[in-house]
């Protein structure tokens, strides 16, 4: 039977982030002791997932909304502009806003999220990501919860993809483009 992924090295597998969105939960519930004054915004595509466990660590009935906000495009580097779309029709005026975000690496897209729902008349915006890579960030922003502080790799898995690739594996693995043309016989997979 062969292989239906490229050989990528793991960095997180899937236990280990089950239990700490597990425990990123926990430390939610600590920090807002009244969760219905919670708007839970989920930052698409790359947080889905990661959002959908955490919600199951919090008591049913959030009002759960999604953005898409995106500064990477198809490449593995930040264009460095943030395109925000949706998100339209949030009420959040008086309260307060968790912006859900898979990594937070420049910072830039937590700062216009951020400023967004301020202006749209939020008491406060706080930030749970289930990465941070603080060597990359260009744009100083509050996060208040966190899962796991990483180096300056690209990872992809969980939610996080490449060009739309691999969002469905169930670890956070390294993303390496050698790896991946050897594994399609040296030619890049293109995305149809």
């Amino acid at each position: 039977m062969s292989q239906s992924k490229p050989p990528f090295e793991v960095l997180l597998d899937r236990d280990t982030l089950l239990r700490k969105t597990a425990e990123l939960g926990r430390e939610i519930l600590s920090a807002y002791p009244d969760p219905s004054s919670l708007v839970v915004v989920s930052i698409i595509e790359g947080a889905r997932i990661f959002c959908r466990e955490l919600m199951r660590h919090l008591p049913a009935g959030l009002e759960v909304h999604e953005i898409r906000a995106s500064s990477y495009g198809a490449g593995t580097v930040s264009a460095g502009r943030v395109e925000v779309s949706g998100g339209d029709g949030i009420d959040c005026a008086g309260r307060t806003v968790l912006l859900v975000e898979d990594i937070v690496d420049t910072g830039r897209t937590i700062d216009r999220l951020r400023a967004h729902f301020l202006g749209a008349g939020a008491a406060r915006v706080a930030v749970v990501t289930l990465l941070t890579k603080p060597s990359r960030r260009e744009v100083d922003v509050a996060i208040e919860h966190h899962g796991f502080e990483i180096d300056d790799h690209f990872v992809i898995g969980f939610g996080m993809d490449v060009a739309g690739r691999y969002r469905e594996l169930p670890e956070i693995v390294l993303y390496d483009e050698a790896v991946e043309a050897e594994f399609f016989g040296g030619a890049m997979r293109v995305a149809e």
